[in-house]
Order: C-alpha cells, then sequence, then structure tokens
C-alpha cells in the first residue's frame, strides 16, 4: 500500500509509522521505502491480510483510493548503523521484509561496499511476495547475497530451495558472527529465537542484534 504524502517526512531506512484508527487502536507498519528528503512522494508499506483483522479488512476490502488515513511516526531504532562498516546479516519474516527492502535500497544508492547478506523466510513460497526484488539485488551487486527459507513449503510450491527455520539457516552458514551486525525484522518467536542463538551460540555481541517484533492483533488479543 502507498501513501502519499503532503509534506516531507524525515525518517531512517528501516522505521516504521503507526496507523491510527477511529477508535484510537494502533498498528505498526514498517516503511518498505529508504528517505529521499528531495523527490519522495509517498511511502509504502507492505501488508498481510490477516481475515478479520481490525484494519487488514479494511485494507483489502473495504478502503478506497485516496481515502483519507491518518498516521503518527517515524518510530524505532531500526535502521542501518553506519559507522561501523561491519558485514551484516539482515533477517526478515514475512512482511518483515519491507524494513529489509528499505535498507537495502538505501544502502545501494549510497555505493555502499558492505556485504550484505538477506535471509528472508515464510511458510510457503507465496510468502516470498517480492523474491525476485532480492534476487536483482544480489544478482546486479555482489556484496549483496539472497537465501530464501520455507518452513512449510508445500507440493504447489515446487521449492528445491533452503527449508526449515530462517533463524537456523543463518547460524548453519555463520557460526561465528562476533564480527557482524544482525538486523531482524518479524514475528516475536522468530526474532526472540534469533537473539538467543546469535548471541549465546554464534558469539554475536548482543549491542549488535537490532530487531523490530509486531504483534498480529490475534497476538495482541492472546
Amino acid at each position: 500500500m502507498r501513501l502519499p504524502l503532503n509534506e516531507n517526512l524525515f525518517f531512517r531506512a528501516g522505521q516504521y509509522i503507526d496507523i491510527l484508527l477511529p477508535d484510537g487502536v494502533r498498528r505498526s507498519y514498517s516503511i518498505a521505502v529508504p528517505p529521499d528528503p528531495v523527490s519522495l512522494t509517498h511511502i509504502e508499506l507492505h501488508i498481510r491480510h490477516h481475515p478479520g483483522g481490525r484494519f487488514t479488512e479494511q485494507v483489502f476490502s473495504e478502503l478506497a483510493t485516496r481515502q483519507m488515513l491518518r498516521f503518527e511516526g517515524p518510530y524505532g531504532a531500526f535502521f542501518l548503523r553506519e559507522a561501523t562498516g561491519k558485514p551484516v546479516i539482515l533477517l526478515a519474516g514475512g512482511t518483515g521484509f519491507a524494513p529489509v527492502k528499505a535498507i537495502v535500497e538505501y544502502a545501494l544508492q549510497r555505493g555502499s561496499a558492505r556485504e550484505f547478506h538477506i535471509y528472508w523466510g515464510g511458510r510457503r513460497r507465496r510468502d516470498l511476495y517480492l523474491a525476485d526484488l532480492p534476487y536483482k539485488w544480489a544478482e546486479d551487486h555482489p556484496n549483496v547475497h539472497f537465501v530464501p527459507v520455507l518452513s512449510e513449503p508445500g507440493m504447489d510450491c515446487d521449492w528445491t530451495g533452503r527449508t526449515g527455520w530462517v533463524h537456523q539457516a543463518v547460524v548453519d552458514d555463520f557460526p561465528d558472527l562476533s564480527g557482524y551486525e544482525v538486523y531482524a525484522c518479524g514475528a516475536p518467536a522468530m526474532v526472540n529465537a534469533a537473539r538467543e542463538d546469535f548471541t549465546g551460540t554464534c558469539g554475536l555481541p548482543p549491542a549488535a542484534f537490532h530487531a523490530d517484533a509486531f504483534l498480529t492483533q490475534a497476538e495482541t488479543a492472546a
């Protein structure tokens, strides 16, 4: 979903906004485009349809073009620390790819030579809804690498790639993360498992783990 801007929005690649619903309820979504104070005319959000969801049901069945939405932000500390120069692991689950997209596009626009290793996980192939994009980054930029991972590929997926938990794929490929930075975005269970295994098993300094974990409406109610 693209939201036009009627004034400049100053944010860092990877941060999020809160959509404000009429009853005061908030829904948080990461901005999926990098900042550009000169030419940015809209922000992009990646929204997964949760049947019965207070906001997503509206987006997929009721929201009209040019309908007014209120939001606040930007928020969050999920943005690239440029000063370190360390190679980066970008870990995404589902629509957690949105801030990863913004971070990578921002880095590529600035000509960054840092190594970026993108791990994107989903249950089925359709959950990797923009997979052609990171494949293209990896094809065009030797410092960008992309590993898609499916946890429950079905026969309809025609999948020959990596399977299992996406954070475990990182552990398998990088048993020593002491010299890396990690940026993780997705469901709290994935983010928490990654934090525990990366810092406890792979030697990642806790301060080098950066994360945003978002709850669905069902998880919030629980």
